[in-house]
């Protein structure tokens, strides 16, 4: 018996997708090859080489246009203005969140302040009545 059409839905979907997905370890999960790592997506003042929210969405976007369903992200990256991002992405661009798999790394000292790049002044930041509950 031959196999039925592909549904038009399914088949434009297949059109659009230009990556590839493959399953992580045996999660159950499937994650788009390539993943998307998002610390250049934030705030210039945490490292000049970072887009700006209106490009780093601009990325997002086109990112997920292409097929990656699978972006990688961490707690320190503009000092957490690049999750801020993230989320607005999935909000703006009406992205299915049981679509998308997030990778979320949590790992050293936020500072409060977005200029301030954490790692070499973790010393100081665990002496700090503001950062207790971090680190």
């Amino acid at each position: 018996m031959p196999a039925p059409p592909v549904p038009a839905s399914l088949q434009k979907s297949i059109d659009a997708t230009k990556v590839e997905y493959v399953q992580l370890g045996k999660s159950g999960l499937r994650v788009s090859s390539p993943i998307l790592g998002t610390m250049g997506i934030g705030s210039k003042e945490w490292q000049g080489w970072v887009m700006e929210e209106e490009e780093g969405m601009e990325v997002l976007k086109a990112a997920w246009d292409r097929g990656l369903n699978t972006w990688d992200t961490a707690n320190v990256y503009s000092s957490g203005k690049n999750e801020e991002i993230v989320g607005k992405a999935i909000k703006k661009f009406n992205i299915p969140r049981e679509k998308l798999v997030l990778l979320a790394k949590c790992y050293g000292t936020v500072p409060e302040e977005p200029g301030i790049f954490n790692w070499p002044f973790e010393a100081q930041m665990a002496k700090s009545r503001d950062y207790v509950n971090q680190g």
